[in-house]
Protein backbone atom coordinates (compact mmCIF):
# COMPACT_ATOMS: atom_id res chain seq x y z
CA UNK A 1 0.00 0.00 0.00
CA UNK A 2 1.30 3.49 -0.88
CA UNK A 3 2.40 5.55 2.13
CA UNK A 4 2.72 9.30 2.17
CA UNK A 5 6.29 10.33 3.03
CA UNK A 6 6.91 11.53 6.58
CA UNK A 7 8.77 14.73 7.37
CA UNK A 8 12.00 12.78 8.00
CA UNK A 9 11.64 11.12 4.58
CA UNK A 10 11.04 14.48 2.90
CA UNK A 11 14.21 15.60 4.66
CA UNK A 12 16.12 12.76 2.94
CA UNK A 13 14.79 14.00 -0.41
CA UNK A 14 15.93 17.53 0.41
CA UNK A 15 19.44 16.23 1.21
CA UNK A 16 19.66 14.63 -2.24
CA UNK A 17 18.27 17.69 -4.03
CA UNK A 18 20.40 20.14 -2.04
CA UNK A 19 21.01 23.32 -4.02
CA UNK A 20 18.64 22.00 -6.72
CA UNK A 21 15.73 23.71 -4.96
CA UNK A 22 17.03 26.93 -3.46
CA UNK A 23 17.08 30.70 -3.59
CA UNK A 24 20.53 32.14 -3.08
CA UNK A 25 22.08 30.42 -0.08
CA UNK A 26 18.72 29.22 1.29
CA UNK A 27 17.92 25.62 0.32
CA UNK A 28 14.75 23.59 0.76
CA UNK A 29 17.06 21.42 2.91
CA UNK A 30 17.55 24.29 5.40
CA UNK A 31 13.80 24.85 5.72
CA UNK A 32 13.02 21.18 6.35
CA UNK A 33 15.93 20.94 8.81
CA UNK A 34 14.59 23.98 10.67
CA UNK A 35 11.14 22.39 10.94
CA UNK A 36 12.69 19.14 12.20
CA UNK A 37 14.64 21.01 14.87
CA UNK A 38 11.45 22.77 16.04
CA UNK A 39 9.65 19.42 16.27
CA UNK A 40 12.63 18.03 18.21
CA UNK A 41 12.37 20.82 20.79
CA UNK A 42 8.64 20.16 21.08
CA UNK A 43 9.24 16.45 21.71
CA UNK A 44 11.96 17.32 24.19
CA UNK A 45 9.51 19.48 26.16
CA UNK A 46 6.91 16.67 26.13
CA UNK A 47 9.55 14.32 27.56
CA UNK A 48 10.40 16.82 30.33
CA UNK A 49 13.72 17.60 28.62
CA UNK A 50 15.05 14.11 29.25
CA UNK A 51 17.70 13.00 26.75
CA UNK A 52 18.93 9.44 26.27
CA UNK A 53 22.69 10.01 26.50
CA UNK A 54 23.37 6.34 25.69
CA UNK A 55 22.53 7.13 22.08
CA UNK A 56 25.61 9.36 21.78
CA UNK A 57 27.96 6.68 23.13
CA UNK A 58 27.18 4.07 20.46
CA UNK A 59 29.69 2.86 17.89
CA UNK A 60 30.80 5.57 15.44
CA UNK A 61 28.22 8.10 16.69
CA UNK A 62 30.29 9.52 19.54
CA UNK A 63 33.05 10.65 17.19
CA UNK A 64 30.69 13.02 15.39
CA UNK A 65 30.17 14.87 18.67
CA UNK A 66 33.94 15.05 19.12
CA UNK A 67 34.25 16.24 15.51
CA UNK A 68 31.92 19.19 16.07
CA UNK A 69 33.36 20.06 19.51
CA UNK A 70 36.96 20.07 18.24
CA UNK A 71 36.10 22.36 15.36
CA UNK A 72 34.12 24.54 17.77
CA UNK A 73 37.10 24.83 20.13
CA UNK A 74 39.33 25.75 17.20
CA UNK A 75 37.65 29.17 17.14
CA UNK A 76 40.09 30.16 19.92
CA UNK A 77 43.12 29.74 17.64
CA UNK A 78 41.48 30.06 14.22
CA UNK A 79 43.01 32.43 11.67
CA UNK A 80 39.58 33.77 10.72
CA UNK A 81 36.65 33.66 13.17
CA UNK A 82 34.05 34.41 10.49
CA UNK A 83 35.17 31.44 8.40
CA UNK A 84 35.16 29.27 11.51
CA UNK A 85 31.54 30.15 12.32
CA UNK A 86 30.59 29.50 8.68
CA UNK A 87 32.40 26.15 8.80
CA UNK A 88 30.67 25.22 12.07
CA UNK A 89 27.33 25.83 10.36
CA UNK A 90 28.34 23.44 7.56
CA UNK A 91 29.38 20.77 10.06
CA UNK A 92 26.21 21.29 12.12
CA UNK A 93 24.09 20.68 9.00
CA UNK A 94 26.14 17.58 8.18
CA UNK A 95 25.92 16.11 11.68
CA UNK A 96 22.19 16.92 11.73
CA UNK A 97 21.78 14.78 8.59
CA UNK A 98 23.56 11.85 10.25
CA UNK A 99 21.54 12.12 13.47
CA UNK A 100 18.24 12.48 11.57
CA UNK A 101 18.98 9.24 9.72
CA UNK A 102 20.02 7.41 12.91
CA UNK A 103 17.07 8.58 15.03
CA UNK A 104 14.26 8.28 12.47
CA UNK A 105 15.35 5.14 10.60
CA UNK A 106 16.40 2.91 13.47
CA UNK A 107 14.82 -0.32 12.18
CA UNK A 108 15.59 -2.38 9.11
CA UNK A 109 12.20 -1.68 7.51
CA UNK A 110 12.42 2.09 8.05
CA UNK A 111 16.00 2.19 6.81
CA UNK A 112 15.19 0.29 3.61
CA UNK A 113 12.28 2.66 2.90
CA UNK A 114 14.54 5.69 3.42
CA UNK A 115 17.16 4.19 1.10
CA UNK A 116 14.50 3.60 -1.57
CA UNK A 117 13.39 7.24 -1.31
CA UNK A 118 17.00 8.46 -1.60
CA UNK A 119 17.60 6.02 -4.47
CA UNK A 120 14.53 7.30 -6.32
CA UNK A 121 15.73 10.92 -6.00
CA UNK A 122 19.23 10.01 -7.20
CA UNK A 123 17.76 8.17 -10.20
CA UNK A 124 15.85 11.34 -11.13
CA UNK A 125 19.14 13.24 -10.90
CA UNK A 126 20.82 10.70 -13.22
CA UNK A 127 18.08 11.14 -15.84
CA UNK A 128 18.15 14.94 -15.63
CA UNK A 129 21.97 15.00 -15.72
CA UNK A 130 21.97 12.73 -18.76
CA UNK A 131 19.64 15.16 -20.51
CA UNK A 132 22.00 17.99 -19.59
CA UNK A 133 24.92 15.96 -20.95
CA UNK A 134 23.41 15.15 -24.34
CA UNK A 135 21.09 18.09 -25.03
CA UNK A 136 20.83 21.83 -24.42
CA UNK A 137 18.34 21.18 -21.59
CA UNK A 138 19.33 22.85 -18.32
CA UNK A 139 17.78 22.74 -14.87
CA UNK A 140 16.59 26.25 -13.86
CA UNK A 141 19.13 26.35 -11.00
CA UNK A 142 22.04 25.34 -13.23
CA UNK A 143 24.85 27.95 -13.44
CA UNK A 144 24.49 27.61 -17.24
CA UNK A 145 20.73 28.24 -17.19
CA UNK A 146 19.31 31.38 -18.81
CA UNK A 147 17.05 32.00 -15.81
CA UNK A 148 19.46 31.22 -12.97
CA UNK A 149 19.44 34.88 -11.85
CA UNK A 150 15.78 34.45 -10.85
CA UNK A 151 17.01 32.13 -8.07
CA UNK A 152 19.37 34.63 -6.50
CA UNK A 153 22.50 33.26 -8.19
CA UNK A 154 24.90 34.49 -10.82
CA UNK A 155 25.69 32.44 -13.95
CA UNK A 156 29.05 30.67 -13.97
CA UNK A 157 30.86 30.05 -17.24
CA UNK A 158 34.42 29.38 -16.04
CA UNK A 159 35.73 25.80 -16.16
CA UNK A 160 36.58 24.08 -12.86
CA UNK A 161 40.19 23.50 -11.84
CA UNK A 162 39.91 19.75 -12.40
CA UNK A 163 38.40 20.00 -15.91
CA UNK A 164 40.12 18.74 -19.06
CA UNK A 165 37.63 20.56 -21.32
CA UNK A 166 35.81 18.27 -23.73
CA UNK A 167 35.28 20.16 -27.00
CA UNK A 168 31.52 20.63 -27.11
CA UNK A 169 28.95 23.32 -27.75
CA UNK A 170 27.06 21.91 -24.77
CA UNK A 171 28.01 23.22 -21.31
CA UNK A 172 28.83 20.53 -18.69
CA UNK A 173 25.97 19.01 -16.68
CA UNK A 174 25.49 20.01 -13.03
CA UNK A 175 22.37 18.09 -11.94
CA UNK A 176 21.21 19.06 -8.45
CA UNK A 177 24.77 19.90 -7.37
CA UNK A 178 25.39 23.30 -9.10
CA UNK A 179 29.03 22.38 -9.77
CA UNK A 180 30.13 19.84 -12.47
CA UNK A 181 32.81 18.34 -10.18
CA UNK A 182 30.31 17.87 -7.34
CA UNK A 183 27.94 16.16 -9.78
CA UNK A 184 30.75 13.86 -10.95
CA UNK A 185 31.51 12.88 -7.34
CA UNK A 186 27.81 12.19 -6.71
CA UNK A 187 27.61 10.01 -9.81
CA UNK A 188 30.67 7.89 -9.00
CA UNK A 189 29.33 7.36 -5.46
CA UNK A 190 26.19 5.82 -7.02
CA UNK A 191 28.01 3.30 -9.24
CA UNK A 192 28.54 0.67 -6.46
CA UNK A 193 24.78 0.48 -5.82
CA UNK A 194 24.20 -0.49 -9.45
CA UNK A 195 27.26 -2.75 -9.70
CA UNK A 196 25.84 -5.04 -7.01
CA UNK A 197 22.31 -4.95 -8.44
CA UNK A 198 20.86 -8.24 -9.70
CA UNK A 199 18.87 -6.50 -12.42
CA UNK A 200 21.32 -6.51 -15.35
CA UNK A 201 19.30 -4.08 -17.48
CA UNK A 202 19.12 -1.47 -14.69
CA UNK A 203 22.78 -2.11 -13.80
CA UNK A 204 24.26 -1.52 -17.23
CA UNK A 205 21.90 1.26 -18.27
CA UNK A 206 22.76 3.19 -15.10
CA UNK A 207 26.51 2.55 -15.32
CA UNK A 208 26.63 3.64 -18.98
CA UNK A 209 24.51 6.73 -18.23
CA UNK A 210 26.69 7.66 -15.23
CA UNK A 211 29.86 7.14 -17.30
CA UNK A 212 28.54 9.54 -19.97
CA UNK A 213 27.67 12.12 -17.29
CA UNK A 214 31.13 11.88 -15.66
CA UNK A 215 32.88 12.22 -19.02
CA UNK A 216 30.76 15.27 -19.89
CA UNK A 217 31.54 16.94 -16.55
CA UNK A 218 35.21 16.85 -17.66
CA UNK A 219 36.25 15.89 -14.12
CA UNK A 220 39.72 14.42 -14.57
CA UNK A 221 40.09 13.08 -10.99
CA UNK A 222 36.68 11.38 -10.96
CA UNK A 223 37.35 9.85 -14.38
CA UNK A 224 40.61 8.43 -13.00
CA UNK A 225 38.74 7.27 -9.87
CA UNK A 226 36.42 5.20 -12.08
CA UNK A 227 39.40 3.07 -13.06
CA UNK A 228 40.28 2.61 -9.39
CA UNK A 229 36.66 1.70 -8.60
CA UNK A 230 36.50 -1.15 -11.13
CA UNK A 231 39.96 -2.33 -10.10
CA UNK A 232 38.86 -2.63 -6.45
CA UNK A 233 35.53 -4.16 -7.50
CA UNK A 234 37.12 -7.00 -9.48
CA UNK A 235 39.89 -7.74 -6.98
CA UNK A 236 38.23 -7.40 -3.56
CA UNK A 237 34.53 -7.92 -4.24
CA UNK A 238 34.25 -10.22 -7.25
CA UNK A 239 37.71 -11.75 -6.71
CA UNK A 240 38.02 -12.10 -10.49
CA UNK A 241 41.68 -11.29 -10.92
CA UNK A 242 41.84 -13.40 -14.10
CA UNK A 243 39.07 -11.33 -15.70
CA UNK A 244 40.84 -8.13 -14.68
CA UNK A 245 44.13 -9.31 -16.19
CA UNK A 246 42.34 -10.28 -19.42
CA UNK A 247 40.64 -6.86 -19.70
CA UNK A 248 43.96 -5.12 -18.99
CA UNK A 249 45.72 -7.14 -21.70
CA UNK A 250 42.99 -6.38 -24.23
CA UNK A 251 43.15 -2.66 -23.43
CA UNK A 252 46.96 -2.73 -23.65
CA UNK A 253 46.80 -4.38 -27.06
CA UNK A 254 44.17 -1.89 -28.20
CA UNK A 255 46.18 1.18 -27.18
CA UNK A 256 49.48 -0.17 -28.56
CA UNK A 257 47.79 -0.85 -31.88
CA UNK A 258 45.67 2.30 -31.91
CA UNK A 259 47.75 3.96 -34.67
CA UNK A 260 47.24 0.95 -36.95
CA UNK A 261 43.54 0.81 -36.08
CA UNK A 262 43.14 4.46 -37.19
CA UNK A 263 44.27 3.38 -40.65
CA UNK A 264 41.84 0.43 -40.73
CA UNK A 265 39.78 -0.07 -43.89
CA UNK A 266 36.77 -0.68 -41.64
CA UNK A 267 35.29 2.81 -41.08
CA UNK A 268 33.72 1.83 -37.73
CA UNK A 269 37.04 0.58 -36.34
CA UNK A 270 38.91 3.70 -37.52
CA UNK A 271 36.22 5.99 -36.06
CA UNK A 272 36.47 4.28 -32.64
CA UNK A 273 40.29 4.51 -32.71
CA UNK A 274 40.20 8.19 -33.65
CA UNK A 275 37.67 8.92 -30.90
CA UNK A 276 39.93 7.33 -28.25
CA UNK A 277 42.91 9.27 -29.58
CA UNK A 278 40.98 12.53 -29.30
CA UNK A 279 40.02 11.75 -25.69
CA UNK A 280 43.64 10.86 -24.91
CA UNK A 281 44.85 14.16 -26.36
CA UNK A 282 42.51 16.20 -24.16
CA UNK A 283 43.10 14.17 -20.98
CA UNK A 284 46.86 14.31 -21.49
CA UNK A 285 46.99 17.94 -22.58
CA UNK A 286 50.28 19.08 -20.98
CA UNK A 287 49.20 22.70 -20.74
CA UNK A 288 45.91 22.08 -18.95
CA UNK A 289 47.30 19.22 -16.85
CA UNK A 290 50.37 21.23 -15.93
CA UNK A 291 48.28 24.20 -14.79
CA UNK A 292 46.03 22.00 -12.65
CA UNK A 293 48.93 20.20 -10.97
CA UNK A 294 50.98 23.34 -10.35
CA UNK A 295 47.99 25.15 -8.82
CA UNK A 296 47.20 22.21 -6.55
CA UNK A 297 50.85 21.96 -5.50
CA UNK A 298 50.93 25.65 -4.59
CA UNK A 299 47.69 25.32 -2.60
CA UNK A 300 49.07 22.27 -0.78
CA UNK A 301 52.43 23.93 0.01
CA UNK A 302 50.68 27.02 1.41
CA UNK A 303 48.53 24.83 3.66
CA UNK A 304 51.42 22.64 4.87
CA UNK A 305 53.54 25.72 5.64
CA UNK A 306 50.72 27.18 7.77
CA UNK A 307 50.25 23.82 9.52
CA UNK A 308 53.95 23.74 10.45
CA UNK A 309 53.67 27.24 11.89
CA UNK A 310 50.97 25.95 14.28
CA UNK A 311 53.19 22.99 15.26
CA UNK A 312 50.62 20.56 13.89
CA UNK A 313 47.67 21.95 15.88
CA UNK A 314 45.90 23.21 12.77
CA UNK A 315 44.77 26.65 11.61
CA UNK A 316 41.19 26.18 12.84
CA UNK A 317 37.91 25.49 11.07
CA UNK A 318 37.90 27.23 7.69
CA UNK A 319 41.39 28.57 8.36
CA UNK A 320 42.80 26.97 5.21
CA UNK A 321 40.84 29.52 3.17
CA UNK A 322 42.36 32.36 5.17
CA UNK A 323 45.82 30.85 4.54
CA UNK A 324 45.32 31.02 0.77
CA UNK A 325 43.86 34.53 0.97
CA UNK A 326 46.97 35.72 2.80
CA UNK A 327 48.99 34.92 -0.31
CA UNK A 328 46.46 36.72 -2.50
CA UNK A 329 44.91 33.48 -3.75
CA UNK A 330 46.54 31.02 -6.12
CA UNK A 331 46.17 31.98 -9.77
CA UNK A 332 44.63 35.21 -8.49
CA UNK A 333 41.26 33.63 -7.65
CA UNK A 334 41.52 30.17 -6.00
CA UNK A 335 41.36 30.16 -2.19
CA UNK A 336 39.98 26.67 -1.39
CA UNK A 337 42.42 23.80 -0.77
CA UNK A 338 40.98 21.64 -3.60
CA UNK A 339 41.92 18.56 -1.56
CA UNK A 340 39.46 17.82 1.25
CA UNK A 341 41.73 15.36 3.05
CA UNK A 342 44.60 17.85 3.18
CA UNK A 343 42.11 20.58 4.10
CA UNK A 344 41.04 18.42 7.05
CA UNK A 345 44.65 18.04 8.23
CA UNK A 346 45.47 21.74 7.83
CA UNK A 347 42.27 22.91 9.57
CA UNK A 348 41.95 20.36 12.39
CA UNK A 349 45.58 19.41 12.95
CA UNK A 350 47.60 16.23 12.60
CA UNK A 351 46.38 14.39 15.73
CA UNK A 352 42.66 14.96 15.21
CA UNK A 353 42.77 14.16 11.48
CA UNK A 354 44.65 10.94 12.27
CA UNK A 355 41.78 9.78 14.49
CA UNK A 356 39.24 10.90 11.89
CA UNK A 357 40.94 8.76 9.24
CA UNK A 358 40.99 5.78 11.65
CA UNK A 359 37.26 6.30 12.29
CA UNK A 360 36.52 6.46 8.54
CA UNK A 361 38.64 3.37 7.76
CA UNK A 362 37.07 1.40 10.62
CA UNK A 363 33.54 2.23 9.44
CA UNK A 364 34.42 1.26 5.87
CA UNK A 365 36.12 -1.97 6.96
CA UNK A 366 33.14 -3.07 9.06
CA UNK A 367 30.78 -2.40 6.16
CA UNK A 368 33.05 -4.44 3.88
CA UNK A 369 33.09 -7.36 6.36
CA UNK A 370 29.30 -7.16 6.66
CA UNK A 371 28.97 -7.27 2.87
CA UNK A 372 31.24 -10.30 2.56
CA UNK A 373 30.21 -12.32 5.63
CA UNK A 374 26.52 -11.58 6.28
CA UNK A 375 23.99 -14.33 5.55
CA UNK A 376 21.26 -11.74 5.06
CA UNK A 377 20.97 -10.81 1.39
CA UNK A 378 19.85 -7.21 2.04
CA UNK A 379 22.62 -6.47 4.55
CA UNK A 380 25.16 -8.12 2.27
CA UNK A 381 24.10 -5.82 -0.58
CA UNK A 382 24.18 -2.73 1.63
CA UNK A 383 27.53 -3.64 3.17
CA UNK A 384 29.22 -4.12 -0.19
CA UNK A 385 27.62 -1.09 -1.84
CA UNK A 386 28.31 1.38 0.97
CA UNK A 387 31.84 0.13 1.65
CA UNK A 388 32.80 0.53 -2.02
CA UNK A 389 31.03 3.90 -2.08
CA UNK A 390 33.10 5.10 0.89
CA UNK A 391 36.32 3.75 -0.62
CA UNK A 392 35.86 5.47 -3.97
CA UNK A 393 34.75 8.71 -2.31
CA UNK A 394 38.32 9.14 -0.99
CA UNK A 395 40.05 9.78 -4.36
CA UNK A 396 36.95 11.32 -5.99
CA UNK A 397 36.55 13.97 -3.26
CA UNK A 398 39.83 15.58 -4.33
CA UNK A 399 38.07 16.76 -7.49
CA UNK A 400 35.95 19.29 -5.59
CA UNK A 401 37.18 22.54 -4.06
CA UNK A 402 35.81 21.19 -0.74
CA UNK A 403 33.21 18.63 0.38
CA UNK A 404 32.60 19.87 3.92
CA UNK A 405 29.18 21.12 2.75
CA UNK A 406 28.61 18.28 0.28
CA UNK A 407 25.28 16.84 1.49
CA UNK A 408 25.57 13.40 -0.24
CA UNK A 409 28.74 12.74 1.81
CA UNK A 410 26.92 13.31 5.10
CA UNK A 411 23.99 11.23 3.86
CA UNK A 412 26.45 8.43 3.03
CA UNK A 413 27.93 8.57 6.55
CA UNK A 414 24.48 8.59 8.16
CA UNK A 415 23.28 5.55 6.25
CA UNK A 416 26.62 3.74 6.75
CA UNK A 417 26.46 4.11 10.56
CA UNK A 418 22.73 3.20 10.59
CA UNK A 419 23.43 -0.03 8.66
CA UNK A 420 26.09 -1.10 11.19
CA UNK A 421 23.88 -0.20 14.18
CA UNK A 422 20.78 -1.95 12.83
CA UNK A 423 22.72 -5.04 11.70
CA UNK A 424 24.16 -5.66 15.17
CA UNK A 425 20.79 -4.87 16.74
CA UNK A 426 19.07 -7.50 14.53
CA UNK A 427 21.90 -9.95 15.16
CA UNK A 428 21.68 -9.56 18.96
CA UNK A 429 17.88 -9.95 18.87
CA UNK A 430 18.22 -13.21 16.91
CA UNK A 431 20.82 -14.48 19.37
CA UNK A 432 18.54 -13.62 22.32
CA UNK A 433 15.51 -15.32 20.72
CA UNK A 434 17.63 -18.38 19.96
CA UNK A 435 18.79 -18.48 23.61
CA UNK A 436 15.22 -18.25 24.92
CA UNK A 437 14.16 -21.05 22.57
CA UNK A 438 16.52 -23.50 24.25
CA UNK A 439 16.45 -21.97 27.75
CA UNK A 440 12.93 -20.54 28.24
CA UNK A 441 12.52 -18.15 31.16
CA UNK A 442 9.04 -17.98 32.60
CA UNK A 443 9.40 -14.92 34.79
CA UNK A 444 10.71 -12.19 32.48
CA UNK A 445 10.68 -9.59 35.26
CA UNK A 446 13.89 -11.11 36.64
CA UNK A 447 15.75 -10.93 33.31
CA UNK A 448 18.38 -8.20 33.29
CA UNK A 449 20.57 -6.93 30.48
CA UNK A 450 24.30 -7.39 30.87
Amino acid sequence: MFQLPKLSEIFILSCVIGVGISYGDLYLFHIILGVLILFSFKLLRVNNYKVNLNFFTKNYIYFLIIFFLWYFLSIFWSLNKIYTIQYLFYIFCGVAIVFTVLINFSSKEKLLRALKIAGFAFCIEIILSLLESLTTFRLPISPFSNIVTFFGREPSLQPALDSFLIPSSIQPPTGFQWNPNDLAITMIMLIPFFLFSKNNFVKWFAIIAISIIIIMTSSRTVLFSMGILFLIYFIFYKKQITTLILISLLLSVFFTQIDKLKESSNPQVSDIANTFTAIQDFVNDDIIFGQSISIRQELALNGIKALKETYGLGVGAGGSIAVQEKTGGVDGRITSMHNFWLELIVDSGIVFSFFFFLWYISLTWNLYKLGIQSNNEEFRYLGRSFSLCMIIFVPAAISASSVIYFLPMWLMLGFAIAIIEIYFKVKSERTASSFLQYFPIKNYEHVHTL
